[in-house]
C-alpha cells in the first residue's frame, strides 16, 4: 500500500492493497472462467461463498467478459452510457490486457460483449476504480467523452504512465483515444515528473455557469491532494487547483480515535445543488466531505464527518473497539437531504499490537502486513523479544523468534528471505531515515512468516531508543542493537459496513452531516463467517435517482443489496446472490432508450449483472 499518513503508533488495522496504490482490492482472491466462457455457476461448488439469495430482485440479463489465458479477478469498475455499459479491466492475475470492456446493452436480458471495442492502457498500467463518460459540446470537442483512471502494475516502474486518459466513444464500437496520460506532474519533493501521478480515481462534470468541463483526480502519490483539472479541451487539458489539502485546509483528520491515521482522498462525486457545485469527497480515516467547488480554483468547504469513538456496529453486538474508519465511496441522495457512505473493510480482524518491555512498555502500535504472507489472525500471534538485524540485505546468522528489520537498500522480498533462511519465525519492518518517516506501506513480499510494517516511530521504539517522538523519529539515526517484547494479535472486527447521513447544503456557506444510522449484512459481523466465504465488505453505493429512500449497493460476496433509508434509519428490502457466489465492484443505474430503469453490477471473477428492484 501507499503513504498512509504519519500518525502515533496506536491500535491498528491490517490493511490491503499495493506499493504506491490505495488500499483497495489487493487482489487474487477469485476464480474466474476461462477467456469467452460464461459460467452461470459462478464460482462453482457449494463452498466459498455464501449461499444464493433472491428478494425483490430480479436479475434481467448478464454478460461475461473474456481475457486471454483466464479472468480471475479481472472486473473493476462499471458504468453505462446509452446503450453501452463499460466495465474496467483491473489488473489480476498477471496485470496484462487492461483497459475497459464494452458491452452492449440494447437487449437488457442479452447483453454481450464487444470485443472488438476494448479500450486498452499502456503496457505496465491498469484500470480499477473510476470511469465516467460525459456528452461535451463546445468548440472543442463534440461527442461522448470517456474518462478512466490508470496505475501502474504491480513491479513496473511508478514513472510508466500514470495518470488519467481520455477517449472519444461518440461511436462505442469503434473507440478513439483524445489524450492519454495527463494528470498532475508534480512529485512530492516539488519537482516535475516525465509522467504524470497515478490516478486512483477521477470525476468530471461541465459547469453550467461558465459552459467549461473540469475533471477531478484522486493522485496516488501526493495522497491528501485533490487535483482539478480543465478539460474543455480535452485535447490539451490545464492542471487549475493541485493544492488541495484536506487536512492542512480544513482540518478534516480528528484527533481520537487514535488509530484513524490513514487519511487520504480516495472517490468523489460532483451535484448540482442550486447555484453551487457540491463535491462529496470521501477521504479514508478522514471522513466523508462536501466541498463547494463552484469555484474550481477556489474550493471550499461544506461540511465533513468524524467518527465516534466506538464502532457502532460493534457495540451494538457488545464489543467495545474503535471504528475502522476507511470513508471509501458515497452519493447523495436525489433530494440532497441524505448522503449514504460505505467504509471498506477487507480484514474482519484488527491487529493489535503492544510493546511489552521497556521504556514504552504498554504502548499499543499499528502493523500493516505484507501482500503474500501469513497474516496475523485468530490463528496467529506474534509473542516474544525482537531481534535487530539491520536492513536484512545479506545472509543473516541463524536466528529464532521475531526479526526486527530497517528498511531500505534491498528489497522487502530480498530481507524476507534472508530473515527465513536464518531461521527467525516472524518479522517486521520499520520505515528508515526519510522525510515520510511516520507512513505506512502494503510491502510487496511473498513468504511462509508473518512479515509486517510499522513506521520509524515504533521501530525506534521496538529499540528500545529513549525520549522518541514523532517529531524526532526521522532525523534519529537507528541503534547498532536493541530489541524489546511486543505481541501482536489479532481480535475480530467485523468487514466494512454502510452509513447514512441527514445532509444540511444551504444555498451558500457552511451546512452539516449528521449520521443517522448504520447498516451492515448480518454475516459481515458474524466471526463465524470470517474466512472462506470470501470478502464481506461493502464497496460502493448507486442511489435510486427517482426515489429518495431507495439506494443499491455492491458488497463484493455478500451480493447486491437493496436499502431504504430516511429519517429513521436504514434497512434492507432487497438482495441477489447468484448461484456460486458473486463478487460484485460497482453498481451503478442505468435507463435505456425507453427510459426504463436498471441496475447494473460489475462482477469482479464474470462480468455485468443486469437487475431490476421489484418490491
Amino acid at each position: 500500500m501507499g503513504v498512509l499518513g504519519a500518525a502515533t503508533a496506536v491500535l491498528g488495522a491490517t490493511v490491503t492493497g499495493l506499493a504506491g496504490a490505495h488500499p483497495d482490492h489487493g487482489g487474487g482472491r477469485e476464480a474466474f472462467p476461462g477467456e469467452g466462457v460464461v459460467d452461470h455457476d459462478q464460482h462453482g461448488g457449494a463452498a466459498g461463498h455464501l449461499p444464493p439469495v433472491n428478494r425483490n430482485v430480479t436479475l434481467v440479463g448478464k454478460a461475461g467478459v473474456s481475457h486471454p489465458g483466464g479472468t480471475t479477478g479481472r472486473v473493476a469498475d462499471v458504468t453505462a452510457f446509452g446503450d453501452y455499459a463499460y466495465l474496467n479491466a483491473f489488473r489480476e492475475p498477471d496485470c496484462q490486457t487492461t483497459g475497459v470492456h464494452v458491452v452492449d446493452l440494447h437487449d437488457p436480458a442479452h447483453p454481450f460483449e464487444v470485443t472488438d471495442a476494448f479500450i486498452p492502457t499502456t503496457d505496465g498500467n491498469y484500470v480499477g476504480e473510476g470511469i465516467q463518460i460525459l456528452h461535451v459540446d463546445n468548440a472543442y470537442f463534440q461527442g461522448d467523452l470517456l474518462a478512466h483512471q490508470n496505475e501502474t502494475c504491480p513491479g513496473a516502474t511508478p514513472a510508466n504512465a500514470g495518470g488519467i486518459s481520455l477517449w472519444n466513444v461518440t461511436d462505442p464500437t469503434h473507440p478513439q483515444p483524445v489524450t492519454l496520460h495527463t494528470g498532475d506532474f508534480t512529485n512530492p519533493a516539488g519537482g516535475l515528473d516525465a509522467t504524470p501521478n497515478q490516478t486512483h480515481s477521477m470525476r468530471m462534470w461541465t459547469s453550467a455557469l461558465d459552459r467549461r468541463t473540469y475533471v477531478v483526480l484522486v493522485d496516488d502519490e501526493e495522497l491528501t491532494d485533490i487535483d482539478i483539472m480543465d478539460i474543455t479541451d480535452p485535447y490539451h487539458p490545464v492542471m487549475v487547483n493541485d493544492t488541495l489539502d484536506l487536512v492542512e485546509l480544513f482540518g478534516v483528520d480528528q484527533a481520537t480515535p487514535a488509530n484513524l491515521t490513514s487519511i487520504f482522498s480516495h472517490d468523489m462525486m460532483v451535484n448540482k445543488i442550486g447555484s453551487r457545485y457540491v463535491m462529496n469527497m470521501n477521504y479514508w480515516d478522514g471522513g466523508y466531505v462536501l466541498l463547494d467547488v463552484t469555484d474550481p480554483r477556489n474550493v471550499t468547504l461544506v461540511a465533513e464527518t468524524d467518527y465516534a469513538a466506538l464502532d457502532e456496529e460493534r457495540a451494538a453486538r457488545g464489543q467495545q473497539i474503535s471504528p475502522e474508519g476507511n470513508a471509501h465511496q458515497s452519493e447523495l441522495s436525489p433530494n440532497n437531504k441524505f448522503l449514504i457512505g460505505t467504509d471498506e473493510d477487507f480484514n474482519p480482524y484488527r491487529v493489535v499490537a503492544t510493546i511489552d518491555s521497556g521504556p514504552y512498555a504498554g504502548e499499543q502500535y499499528t502493523a500493516v502486513s505484507a501482500s503474500a504472507t501469513p497474516p496475523v489472525d485468530e490463528n496467529t500471534t506474534i509473542s516474544g523479544p525482537v531481534t535487530f538485524v539491520g536492513q536484512a540485505c545479506d545472509p543473516l546468522p541463524a536466528g529464532s523468534g521475531t526479526a526486527l528489520v530497517e528498511r531500505g537498500v534491498c528489497s522487502f522480498q530480498v530481507k524476507l528471505d534472508n530473515i527465513t533462511a536464518a531461521g527467525y519465525s516472524a518479522g517486521i519492518v520499520f520505515n528508515t531515515v526519510r522525510e515520510d518517516c511516520l507512513s505506512y506501506v502494503r510491502m510487496l513480499a511473498s513468504g511462509t512468516l508473518p512479515f509486517l510494517f510499522v513506521n520509524r516511530t515504533t521501530g525506534l521504539k521496538l529499540l528500545g531508543v529513549p525520549g522518541v517522538t514523532d517529531e524526532t523519529a526521522c532525523t534519529t539515526a537507528s541503534p547498532a542493537s536493541g530489541g524489546e517484547a511486543t505481541t501482536i494479535r489479532a481480535v475480530f472486527d467485523g468487514w466494512g459496513y454502510v452509513r447514512l447521513f441527514a445532509a444540511d447544503i444551504p444555498k451558500a456557506g457552511a451546512g452539516s452531516l449528521t449520521q443517522v444510522d448504520t447498516y451492515a449484512v448480518p454475516e459481515s459481523q458474524d466471526p463465524a463467517y470470517a474466512r472462506g466465504f470470501g470478502d464481506l465488505s461493502v464497496h460502493e453505493v448507486a442511489m435510486d435517482p427517482d426515489n429518495s429512500s431507495i439506494a443499491y449497493l455492491s458488497y463484493y460476496a455478500a451480493g447486491f443489496r437493496v436499502v431504504q433509508y430516511g429519517k429513521n434509519g436504514i434497512q434492507e428490502v432487497g438482495a441477489f446472490i447468484d448461484q456460486g457466489g458473486n463478487n460484485f465492484w460497482g453498481v451503478e443505474v442505468w435507463r435505456d432508450e425507453l427510459g426504463t430503469k436498471y441496475v447494473l453490477a460489475s462482477d469482479r471473477d464474470f462480468g455485468l449483472y443486469v437487475f431490476q428492484y421489484t418490491p
